[in-house]
């Protein structure tokens, strides 16, 4: 039997990365991306022959790469939040063209699955009057930002399509060790802001006061839900990427510091804000498809193992 070949768009940046390095152990992976550095070159050198680049941009319209066929697609390339909200319009078109030419490759028997990563964000920040305490997997999107709101986009096109080998996975906030250290935007991203702070600084400052709460998954539990899916005989339409249970940030910020007493001895202050944020009150993220296919939530020493790689991975960069 040949080898299974698996094509990542969007697969260097943060998420994407540690997804195809677990690929790799199971055939061969061609990621694409918009552009290249030294720091991602080093990346695919330690994984030659098993990782391999394709130049891809859909502002450019260049053509995801077709050379072989896949076992499966993943498509992590939809424009982040910040280029949503910048030119939302613009964000869209190129999140939808990518769409069309992955969807392209299984209609023309070019791939036999893809995996379409959309967003918590889909369901949008709850009212403050009304919070959500429960998010099922049947849910509909309900968007409030430019970038929730070309999430749903993407989806309803790929409903549209009425494939069985299309699935829709809406993850929530995937935390862990990133495989590089070229980050790009997603270097903001809260958990790999406070690991920063925690190097760079031996300190600990979160803008608001730390009681929202977040869905944290750790990653090596993402990849594992993901192996899960691809040995399923049959897909779901669409299915949560998350925990199950929520975290204040502040929790978070604690566990980080933690972590850094024990790994390093380092004394770390912790500071926060008086600004407010959604999600005031604890939530639950229906995860029943992927338990159904034998996937269980990750144990706390998972995350706290991500935290002590991230913190030595930006302790790295450092010295």
């Amino acid at each position: 039997m040949a080898e299974p070949v698996y094509l990542l768009i969007g697969g260097a940046g943060y998420f994407g990365a540690r997804l195809a390095e677990d690929l790799a152990q199971r055939g061969r992976v061609v990621i694409t991306g918009r552009r290249r550095s030294p720091a991602r070159d080093r990346w695919l050198a330690r994984h030659a022959g098993r990782i391999t680049w394709q130049c891809y941009d859909a502002a450019e319209t260049s053509r995801l790469p077709a050379e072989t066929d896949y076992a499966a697609v993943f498509n992590l390339a939809t424009p982040g939040a910040a280029e949503a909200a910048a030119q939302p319009e613009t964000a869209r078109q190129q999140a939808l063209t990518t769409v069309e030419q992955a969807l392209h490759l299984v209609t023309t028997g070019r791939a036999r699955r893809l995996i379409h990563f959309s967003t918590f964000h889909v369901y949008g920040a709850p009212s403050p009057e009304t919070p959500r305490t429960w998010y099922g997997e049947d849910d509909p999107p309900t968007p409030t930002h430019p970038y929730g709101h070309i999430h749903a986009a993407c989806e309803a096109r790929l409903a549209e399509a009425a494939l069985p080998s299309v699935l829709v996975v809406r993850p929530t906030n995937l935390v862990g060790r990133p495989a590089h250290m070229d980050l790009g935007p997603q270097q903001r991203l809260i958990f790999l802001d406070l690991c920063r702070q925690v190097v760079t600084q031996r300190a600990l400052t979160l803008l608001t006061d730390g009681l929202a709460y977040r869905d944290f998954l750790p990653i090596p539990a993402a990849l594992a839900a993901i192996h899960c899916l691809l040995d399923a005989p049959s897909w779901p339409r669409q299915c949560h990427l998350a925990a199950g249970q929520a975290m204040t940030l502040r929790t978070l910020a604690e566990r980080i510091q933690q972590v850094a007493a024990r790994q390093y001895q380092w004394e770390v202050a912790l500071t926060t804000g008086n600004r407010t944020d959604a999600f005031r009150v604890p939530f639950h993220v229906d995860t029943t498809t992927l338990r159904r296919l034998g996937w269980s939530p990750p144990e706390e020493a998972v995350l706290d193992a991500e935290i002590a790689a991230t913190l030595a991975s930006f302790q790295t960069v450092t010295e």
